[in-house]
């Protein structure tokens, strides 16, 4: 707990930073302009089907014959009760609307932390989505499955291994649960990423982890994110188990940083509430240009 409050408090000391861009193609694209964020409540079969429609459509995002990846958590082999993984509800309806749409392939891909066929079994994914043809999930362990990256413009994350078929899709929807985390505060989008990256120890081990997870979004740019807090892991998270809340909400946009800001009003975090700019990857993002961070620049939109 006192690790995860420093990181809150240190984002809260950081300078204020001016609004910019979302990582996208299809996000706003004035640094001026203010982000929406898109909030539904009640079950994932009603609620983000809503969410796309409000956002143009599937169609906007999902191509015929195109190929989707999407990365929720799935990281631990603990049940959904837990709040440690995306609930399979939410991963089943996302998955089914990209294929009805007319995906030809839909990839589920973590990179996950414990076995990935404990994973995929207690995390209850593999199950919802197994009479989903076109479907697949897929854990990368293998080195051939990565590709190494360099940006000039980052300052720690200058080089790093990420999964190859981030490159090789047409879209990409980023699907996280709501949770806390011992080192980083909160895991929602931004964090999340890590488990398209290789080795994320990096992250803890050589680089100053805030802005290694802020600077991801050179490499990983989700075209769309919804944060799945139907319920949230309040505590001892990423792996809990701990205080579990539900919550009965989806939040969705264009913009992660927005998404990501707005999602930690939602709940208390170790028994405090925080506004999203006293995250400090979360402000690092928006320094960086990646997004909105400021609840002035957020639109929100009940759906």
């Amino acid at each position: 707990m006192d690790i995860s409050r420093r990181t809150f408090i240190e984002g809260a000391l950081a300078a204020g930073v001016a609004a910019a861009i979302g990582p996208s193609a299809i996000a706003q694209t004035a640094t001026a302009s203010k982000s929406e964020v898109f909030i539904g409540k009640g079950k994932a079969a009603d609620v983000i089907p809503k969410l796309f429609e409000k956002l143009g459509g599937i169609s906007r995002f999902v191509k015929k014959g195109s190929r989707v990846m999407i990365k929720p958590n799935m990281s631990f082999a603990n049940p959904p009760e837990w709040g440690t993984g995306t609930s399979p509800d939410a991963v089943y309806t996302a998955a089914k609307l990209c294929l009805d749409a007319g995906a030809a392939r839909v990839i589920i891909c973590d990179n996950t932390l414990h076995d990935p066929a404990h994973c995929k079994e207690k995390t209850g994914i593999a199950n919802a989505i197994k009479e989903l043809k076109g479907a697949v999930i897929y854990t990368p362990k293998q080195d051939s499955m990565y590709i190494t990256k360099t940006e000039p413009k980052a300052k720690q994350l200058t080089t790093v291994d990420v999964v190859r078929e981030v490159y090789q899709v047409d879209f990409i929807l980023s699907l996280p649960t709501a949770k806390s985390h011992s080192a980083s505060g909160v895991s929602l989008n931004i964090k999340g990423l890590m488990g398209l990256i290789k080795d994320r120890g990096i992250f803890h081990r050589d680089y100053e982890m805030h802005t290694a997870i802020a600077e991801q979004l050179y490499y990983i740019k989700p075209h769309l994110c919804i944060v799945d807090a139907s319920r949230a892991l309040i505590d001892n998270g990423p792996a809990g188990p701990g205080k579990v809340v539900d919550l009965n909400t989806f939040v969705a946009g264009l913009d992660p940083v927005a998404v990501d800001s707005y999602t930690v009003t939602l709940a208390p975090w170790y028994g405090k509430t925080f506004e999203g700019k006293q995250v400090k990857y979360l402000k690092e993002a928006a320094a960086l240009g990646f997004g909105n961070v400021e609840s002035s620049m957020i639109n929100v939109v009940n759906v």
